[in-house]
C-alpha cells in the first residue's frame, strides 16, 4: 500500500483505494516512465514495484476558507486533502492524490518547482482519464 487513509470519510477511503490501485498497474509505471522525461523517475518506479513501498498519509479536512496556495507545500510523509476544493469529484481526488504522490516521490516539494508539479499533475489527468 503506497497511500494509507485511516479517517472515516468512505469517499476519501474509496478514492484512496482506487489511487493505489492505478500505482500498482504496470500501465501507470509505464506512462510514467514515457513521459515524465524532465526529471529522473528511477526511485518512484523502484518504489512502485517494491513488495514494502514507503507509505504515505492521507489525512482529510474540510476548509472551505482556506486558500489554495496554502496546501502548495508538500511534506515527504503526509498529503492532505481539502475536500472543500475537490467538489465531491473522486477524479479530481484520485487526480490529487497520485499528483501529489507523485511529486513527493520525485522530490518536487516546494514552490520553487511549481512549473514541473504543474506538468506532473497534467501527466496525471490525462493518465487518470484514460484509466478510469
Amino acid at each position: 500500500m503506497h497511500l494509507h487513509y485511516s479517517g472515516k470519510q468512505s469517499f476519501t477511503n474509496k478514492a484512496v483505494n482506487k489511487a493505489n490501485r492505478i500505482l500498482v498497474s504496470s500501465f501507470y509505471q509505464k506512462e510514467i516512465e514515457n513521459k515524465i522525461d524532465f526529471i529522473d523517475t528511477a526511485t518512484l518506479i523502484a518504489q512502485l514495484k517494491s513488495n514494502n513501498p514507503e507509505t504515505i498519509e492521507v489525512v482529510s479536512s474540510w476548509g472551505p476558507f482556506k486558500l489554495k496556495k496554502e496546501d502548495s507545500i508538500l511534506q515527504t510523509t503526509k498529503i492532505s486533502i481539502n475536500r472543500s476544493h475537490i467538489k465531491n469529484s473522486r477524479y479530481l481526488l484520485v487526480v490529487k492524490l497520485l499528483t501529489d504522490y507523485t511529486c513527493i516521490q520525485l522530490g518536487l516539494l516546494d514552490t520553487a518547482q511549481e512549473e514541473k508539479r504543474r506538468q506532473v499533475g497534467l501527466i496525471i489527468e490525462k493518465l487518470v482519464k484514460s484509466y478510469i
